[in-house]
């Protein structure tokens, strides 16, 4: 006679139950959350300086070369209407007094981005190493 025994599924059938350990995670995660301290880092207040609505721009001799595209398309140095030709010499005048002379292109949002690129064209041919581009908000 063997004495085998038949292996019954109801004896053999181990189940782990995961509900305690969700349980204690959940415990730990509400632990954390609420231990953990907010830190608001103040940054340095800066105080900006403020534009002085009488003092008029001084582009002779210093500052930098600014050039306005209105919306309408036209070219503005030191308040008169410029041909795009004349970029190039306005600008070539104002490198050979300082190398380092900064030209910026502040043009209206709705321009077309060839006529700023031909503006930046004509200050690169006038000798400009640096050029940056800004938008001007139409009054």
């Amino acid at each position: 006679m063997s004495k085998r025994r038949a292996i019954r599924p109801s004896e053999d059938s181990t189940d782990i139950n995961i509900s305690p350990m969700i349980d204690m995670v959940f415990i730990l995660l509400i632990f954390f959350i609420v231990t953990t301290v907010f830190v608001d880092e103040r940054g340095l207040d800066v105080e900006k300086p403020r534009p002085n609505p009488n003092q008029q721009q001084n582009d002779d001799k210093e500052g930098p070369v600014k050039i306005t595209i209105t919306k309408s398309g036209d070219l503005v140095y030191k308040n008169e209407k410029i041909s795009l030709s004349n970029i190039h010499q306005r600008v070539s005048e104002r490198v050979r007094e300082d190398p380092e002379t900064p030209v910026i292109i502040e043009c209206d949002p709705s321009v077309r981005s060839s006529l700023m690129i031909l503006v930046m064209d004509e200050a690169k041919l006038g000798k400009a190493q640096k050029i940056s581009v800004n938008t001007k908000v139409s009054e």
